[in-house]
């Protein structure tokens, strides 16, 4: 069937229950269609439906997918980006119901558009993925699996920002231009809530303007960037397009949308002296505001406030009434279950029940933007007027509920004035908030100013009338004179005086082609590098976060005597996964380390925590998570082993830190160990560990030194229908598999081991609210790439990567003399593995398994986890330690050229080859030579020969004995001035996408190989 824009209100109803698109929905897609672009900025008020602009990016994609390659303009990747961690997982709800809604609804519109989406992608691929970018994870970049997959991405500022400047927090060198290369192009990045994301907006538009320069290159980027905001003066700059707004008929009270613009929302103001009284008044009134609504909401300016708000409120209240704490510093695995518990009673277009048990969530800033929670009354402390509005947009979404109140509780500061005052400061150091400067202040004076004028207004209208009117108006008085926060009811002023109001806004630092410079060099990364957080967050901004995952088999005394190899060995069982990963402000994480306190401020991105005490103790010890080059860390500054910006650390589950699913740094309960789950729900593998915390906190009993009697027990359990129907699953699968590891621990433990689930299965068996990705089991970032489990031959391997990039880039709209130099760039990337060394390393360092067959391999049978393993193979075989196979493929590459230029020439004579493009792919799959190869002394170099390299498309090469002292990480290779001159060609992150295309394709003909054996 044809599918045209007019089929966007069926598809929509088939997603969201029938429900058909507001007007200017489908206004915004016909727009874009016709246009063939996004708006610069769609300004929108609160409860319009903005998050729908993700089904009206996917729906565009569906309907120019049927267009001819080289006319696509419709970005594959849809990326959500807001500075609230709560909002992010909302997003991605919202794209899991799309993904679900695309695999099993008969709907026409719904199936043609499932059909369109599968062609963009490769044959066997889902038509959509979904994905949350959290805390960068080291060897886990499951998002970044295809470049050809159409996406849903959903994150904040500092993961999408630090990646598309090529410096991805937490994200290994090795796969920083990976992350640019995908984010940067091919994407639809719309920024919502910008008023928050002012300095981001501005980085955004130089680098749109600096990437301008290459548009003469031929390639189709197909990078737009929108803006989102619900709030007045959100900043977006001087551009001369006009915004996407609403038109006057679609804000009329019986328009769709009328309810939700016009609802009352009558708003007290109450002050305090100080912020132990603020803390207990938010408490009163929470308690007094129950006496007439069943889920009220507390929404304070500070982590720490919200958690004493909620222990008094549940000292007060005990067990009669439901008291939740929701905060961003969480693990996202507990924050599905909290969300999970809580939905019934705050989810946006709810029955609303009088049975249902009486509710109070606090939190902080974390649910003040775009978060879908639909609460019936709200207390607040004061903060700028665009914070506010957002916090009370939260309240009778719908407008259906017709009796929505609130009250702001402003902190005068009358008592920390006094003691400025005696201590000889300035009383006015207290009107200038640490969190929303002077507008916090300004804007309680507006509302006092606003209150007095409608009291006056009021009062005049009330001389006029006469007997039961008067009297029925004197009653409502009160309520009347308070301010009205509805969506248009606030009559909100404009200019300089709307700016004094608006939360202080950081500009970023102009964005010159000299730091994309430094950025771009990913390895070596210069001694100096610029931090991205300036061009994130701005100059106020705080270091990268610190993402914290707890484990209960890793203990402190391994950490303590400096064990890396067994802390190491004790985390690889089972690698880290940001589902179980906490993200904490470095100076939080820093000072929890050292066992000392830092009071935090709000709950933001790139916040920066108050008071921070200085650390001067080494504190307890982490393990910084890095794969194979993970690390011993302490607290204290300044040293080798420190704690960093960006680092993912392991701590033992002893340390603990967690009550209540939110971070607690006085907490000293053992945290729960996550990482079973974790590992199911990210890339589908089922494991357990047998140890003994570990069992005996999923609540099994099982024997741990017999791992067969172990598969019985679990395949019994598995049967329990009591139990949810993922944990039946995972133990079924581990129950009918006979892989394991040992541990070697003191004493040692056994991890069993299950086959992979497929992520469909997986799908099947949880709830449509939880987190499942869909991640990834083998890269080629990291020296243990090629120890794959099965031996693949160099010639297959070789032919295999080579049709895979050929297909990427044609898919991806490259054009095919751009896929030529990739295919061609793919099938010579591992020549550099016939060395006879390597090729011993392969087999384990075994001479004899060499003689029996020297067909050169690119992929070992050895198990890539087996680390002591690989260590002994290298050793034994004499392969210099840190040398790099691609680099010694360019070394026999060097005398080439004119064969090379003669094999591309055959496809385009019309077009010069660049082989300098080719080369410089070889050089980079793993991620190096950017711009200069790794330094190797190969003190014992041997001469490296390949003959009858073949290629269905590119025939037969020889390649005659080449030196391994190629010394090609001298300084005056050839290297370093190739990576500058594509750069300057093609561009920063565009190179990262043509480098992105090849090292896919190396890492998906690695994965189905491997998939391939253990299906065998």
């Amino acid at each position: 069937m044809t599918l045209s824009t007019s089929r966007f209100g069926a598809f929509h109803a088939a997603v969201h229950g029938g429900r058909q698109p507001f007007a200017w929905q489908q206004r915004l897609l016909e727009q874009i269609v016709r246009d063939r672009r996004w708006p610069r900025v769609l300004d929108l008020p609160t409860g319009s439906g903005k998050t729908t602009c993700i089904d009206i990016a996917l729906f565009a994609l569906a309907l120019d997918a049927e267009q001819q390659m080289e006319k696509r303009w419709c970005p594959r990747r849809i990326a959500m980006v807001v500075d609230r961690r709560m909002v992010v997982n909302q997003v991605a709800e919202r794209g899991h119901v799309l993904l679900r809604t695309l695999l099993t609804s008969t709907d026409t519109a719904v199936v043609e558009t499932a059909k369109r989406l599968r062609s963009l992608t490769r044959e066997g691929e889902e038509p959509l993925g979904v994905f949350t970018l959290r805390g960068g994870m080291p060897k886990d970049d499951g998002w970044a699996r295809t470049p050809d997959q159409p996406l849903i991405i959903a994150s904040t500022v500092d993961q999408v920002g630090s990646r598309m400047l090529m410096q991805g927090y937490g994200v290994s060198q090795g796969m920083k231009p990976v992350n640019a290369g995908l984010l940067a192009n091919d994407t639809l990045l719309l920024l919502d809530e910008v008023h928050l994301s002012e300095p981001f907006r501005q980085t955004l538009d130089q680098l749109a303007r600096l990437r301008g320069r290459f548009s003469g290159n031929g390639m189709k980027t197909r990078f737009f960037h929108t803006f989102l905001s619900a709030t007045p003066g959100a900043g977006t700059g001087t551009g001369t397009e006009p915004s996407f707004a609403l038109l006057d008929e679609e804000k009329k009270p019986d328009s769709p949308l009328g309810p939700r613009l016009h609802a009352n929302k009558p708003v007290r103001l109450v002050e305090v002296e100080d912020r132990t009284t603020l803390e207990k008044k938010c408490t009163e009134q929470a308690i007094a505001l129950l006496e007439r609504h069943r889920t009220v909401a507390v929404v304070v300016n500070r982590v720490a406030s919200a958690s004493m708000i909620a222990r008094q409120l549940t000292e007060s209240l005990g067990s009669k009434v439901i008291v939740t704490l929701l905060i961003g510093r969480m693990r996202p695995l507990d924050c599905d279950g909290v969300l999970r518990e809580l939905r019934p009673a705050v989810q946006t277009g709810r029955m609303r029940n009088d049975d249902l048990p009486k509710r109070i969530i606090v939190g902080t800033q974390c649910i003040e933007a775009g978060a879908d929670f639909d609460f019936d009354a709200l207390i607040t402390e004061a903060a700028s007027l665009d914070s506010l509005r957002q916090r009370f947009g939260r309240i009778d979404r719908l407008g259906s509920y017709g009796k929505a109140e609130g009250v702001i509780i402003y902190d005068n500061c009358r008592k920390l004035k006094e003691d400025l005052k005696q201590r000889g400061e300035k009383p006015s150091l207290a009107d200038d908030d640490p969190i929303y400067g002077k507008a916090l202040g300004e804007t309680v004076r507006w509302l006092k100013m606003q209150e007095k004028e409608r009291s006056k207004r009021l009062k005049e209208e009330l001389k006029k009338l006469r007997g039961e009117a008067k009297q029925q108006a004197e009653e409502q008085l009160a309520r009347r004179v308070q301010v009205d926060f509805g969506v248009l009811a606030l009559d909100v002023p404009a200019g300089n005086e709307l700016a004094k109001l608006l939360v202080p806004k950081s500009n970023a630092p102009t964005l010159l082609p000299a730091y994309l410079d430094l950025w771009a060099q990913t390895s070596p990364a210069p001694s100096q590098v610029p931090d991205v957080s300036l061009w994130l967050h701005g100059p106020s901004s705080g270091p990268a976060d610190v993402q914290v995952i707890w484990r209960a088999d890793l203990s402190e005394s391994v950490l303590q005597r400096r064990d890396l190899e067994m802390a190491i060995a004790i985390v690889t069982a089972v690698r880290p996964s940001s589902l179980e990963a906490m993200s904490l402000p470095f100076a939080t994480a820093q000072a929890w380390l050292a066992g000392q306190l830092a009071r935090e401020l709000g709950d933001t991105e790139g916040a920066t925590p108050a008071d921070i005490v200085h650390v001067d103790a080494k504190g307890r010890p982490a393990l910084c998570w890095k794969g194979d080059e993970s690390e011993i860390v302490f607290a204290r500054p300044g040293t080798d082993s420190s704690l960093r910006p960006g680092d993912t650390i392991v701590v033992p589950a002893s340390y603990g830190g967690i009550r209540n699913g939110c971070f607690e740094a006085s907490s000293n309960e053992p945290v729960r160990d996550r990482a079973e789950q974790a590992e199911f729900f990210a890339r589908g593998r089922p494991v357990l560990r047998l140890h003994p915390a570990i069992v005996e906190a999923l609540g099994l009993r099982l024997p741990l030194d017999e791992p067969d009697e172990a598969r019985l027990v679990l395949g019994h359990l598995a049967s329990d229908g009591d139990r949810p129907e993922w944990k039946r699953l995972w133990m079924k699968k581990l129950s009918i598999n006979r892989g394991a590891l040992v541990v070697a621990g003191e004493p040692a433990w056994t991890v069993l081991e299950g086959r992979h689930v497929p992520l469909a299965e997986l799908r099947s068996v949880v709830r449509p609210e939880e987190t499942l990705e869909d991640g990834i089991e083998l890269t080629t970032d990291g020296d243990d790439s090629f120890h794959a489990g099965r031996a693949v031959s160099l010639a297959e391997h070789s032919v295999d990567v080579e049709s895979f990039a050929r297909e990427y880039a044609m898919r991806c709209g490259l054009g095919s003399w751009l896929a030529e130099h990739i295919a061609f760039a793919a099938w010579l990337h591992d020549i550099g593995k016939a060395d006879r060394r390597f090729q011993l390393m392969l087999r384990g360092g075994s001479e004899i398994e060499y003689f029996k067959d020297e067909t050169p391999w690119a992929k070992s049978a050895i198990p890539p986890g087996a680390r002591k393993v690989h260590r002994l193979a290298q050793q034994k075989s004499g392969y210099p330690r840190g040398a790099r196979h691609e680099v010694q493929s360019l070394a026999m590459l060097q005398g080439q050229r004119e064969v090379l230029a003669a094999c591309l020439k055959r496809h385009d004579a019309a077009m010069e080859p660049d082989l300098d493009l080719v080369l410089h792919l070889i050089g980079s799959h793993h991620g190096y030579c950017r711009p200069f190869a790794p330094v190797v002394l190969d003190d014992a170099p041997v001469d490296v020969a390949l003959s009858a390299h073949t290629s269905p498309t590119y025939g037969e090469l020889d390649f005659a004995g080449t030196p391994s002292r190629h010394e090609l990480h001298r300084l005056d290779s050839p290297l370093a001035d190739r990576f500058w001159s594509l750069i300057a060609k093609y561009g920063w992150q565009e190179l990262c996408w043509l480098e992105a295309i090849l090292r896919l394709a190396d890492h998906r003909a690695s994965e189905e190989k491997r998939n391939a054996s253990i299906d065998a």
